[in-house]
């Protein structure tokens, strides 16, 4: 008798057999992996709904300071402008060094912000208006009136340039110790001067509304 040889099997591949006389692999994907990428979504971003919720204050408080959104506290406060053109140069020169000895004296945060803001003649106009109203001669109001308006057009197209300190704190009480500080150390070359509510907000309007009309 004749013993056939057994053939042997062969071990199973990642190949699939095909009847042609060649094979192919099979592009092998991981179908769990697939749908966990098809369900991951993509988390939209919250828009804040008004601007109240993006300006870092929140708050004014009974001391006229503004509370911020990280828990600190803010007062503005305006220097003193000069003309550096008119001064002489001893003054100018004791100016700088009075300055650059606030700078190192006052180690503190702090924010200098310059801003244009239009020139009020208000004051000016109303003190026209009643010469007007009062003049007994008719011949000084045709004089009067042209002043009243060289007021009102230097009003509307003619600003002044601003410099305002911002001065933060982490409590009331040591906001106003850094205020008196600051005012103590510029006293002789750029003397501090206290603003009242509505014109720290009419600040604060023109930073968050670059583009708007200046108020007064």
């Amino acid at each position: 008798m004749v013993k056939l040889k057994e053939e042997k099997k062969k071990p199973r591949t990642g190949f699939i057999e095909k009847r042609n006389d060649y094979e192919t692999p099979t592009s092998i994907f991981d179908e769990k992996n697939l749908k966990k990428m098809q369900q991951t979504k993509e988390k939209k971003i919250k828009i804040k709904s008004s601007i109240a919720d993006i300006i870092p204050v929140i708050d004014m408080t009974a001391n006229g300071y503004f509370e911020l959104r990280n828990h600190e506290y803010m007062e503005i406060i305006q220097l003193t402008s000069k003309d550096i053109y008119s001064m002489n140069v001893d003054d100018k020169n004791h100016d700088i060094y009075s300055f650059a000895f606030f700078l190192q004296s006052f180690l503190d945060d702090f924010k200098v912000v310059p801003l244009n803001f239009p020139v009020d003649t208000s004051v000016q106009q109303r003190f026209i208006k009643r010469k007007i109203e009062k003049a007994k001669n008719p011949i000084f109001i045709p004089f009067l009136e042209k002043k009243l308006q060289e007021l009102q057009f230097i009003e509307s197209n003619r600003t002044n340039r601003e410099y305002y300190l911002f001065i933060y704190s982490d409590n009331e009480y040591t906001l106003s110790n850094k205020l008196n500080q600051v005012e103590r150390l510029l006293q002789r070359t750029t003397p501090v001067i206290k603003l009242s509510d509505e014109k720290k907000i009419n600040i604060l309007y023109k930073l968050f509304n670059l583009n708007s009309k200046n108020k007064k």
